[in-house]
């Protein structure tokens, strides 16, 4: 019930936009539904007060309401965000070795703390570098980053500020949890990422220098 309403309401605004105004008659050919289907989920609508319906020499001009453009934009919203949350993304790469900033940054108890809070698992004490080295990949990356995170907010210390990290859950090679971790103050160039884990990644899938890994994000 929910999305012929949502249906029905998208057409009102697309045909509204298209002519400035829409009557019952026209609805129906557009919805491609009897005038009586369609005149029966006016009434509905008109009773949940999400359009409003008045008497025209054109004959009867419908408007969604002031409650029927929130209600529509709610469910719009609502449709988008799980479409993104189930967005797989696939990012190609081969691993390289960091600088030990990795093991530092979790040997912080505020990360270790927020990473188990947030994501659900311990994280093995250090990171997995991935340098991204084709074109598609790039921009899945850059699409991730865009989108919805898990962010880890900042955090002010007596002597330091611990700042916030956005991550994405995330499998690499079919291996899972996981996350893509991006701190807001990264030194590592948009072609680096880096991969957390409660296991030790290198270890579990025997990984080396140079060797080609897949991970797919959740978006």
């Amino acid at each position: 019930m929910i999305l012929c309403e949502i249906c029905i309401l998208s057409k009102i605004i697309t045909i509204m936009r298209k002519n400035g105004e829409i009557t019952q008659q026209l609805l129906a050919k557009e919805l491609e539904m009897s005038q009586q289907s369609v005149s029966r989920k006016l009434k509905e609508l008109e009773d949940k007060k999400l359009i409003s319906r008045t008497i025209s020499k054109e004959g009867e001009i419908i408007r969604l309401t002031d409650e029927g453009e929130i209600y529509l934009n709610s469910c719009l919203e609502t449709i988008r965000e799980a479409i993104s949350f189930q967005h797989n993304i696939r990012i190609l790469g081969k691993v390289t070795s960091g600088l030990g900033e990795g093991r530092i940054f979790l040997g912080m108890q505020y990360y270790m703390d927020s990473f188990k809070k947030f994501l659900g698992f311990s994280p093995y004490p250090g990171t997995l570098n991935v340098v991204i080295y084709d074109k598609i990949s790039f921009e899945n990356r850059l699409f991730l980053e865009s989108g919805k995170s898990i962010m880890i907010p900042e955090h002010r210390e007596e002597n330091k500020v611990l700042g916030a990290v956005k991550a994405y859950p995330a499998s690499i090679n079919n291996v899972a949890p996981a996350a893509i971790v991006i701190p807001l103050r990264s030194i590592h160039p948009k072609s680096v990422i880096e991969i957390v884990s409660p296991y030790y990644i290198r270890e579990k899938l025997g990984l080396k220098d140079g060797d080609e890994v897949e991970i797919n994000a959740m978006n």
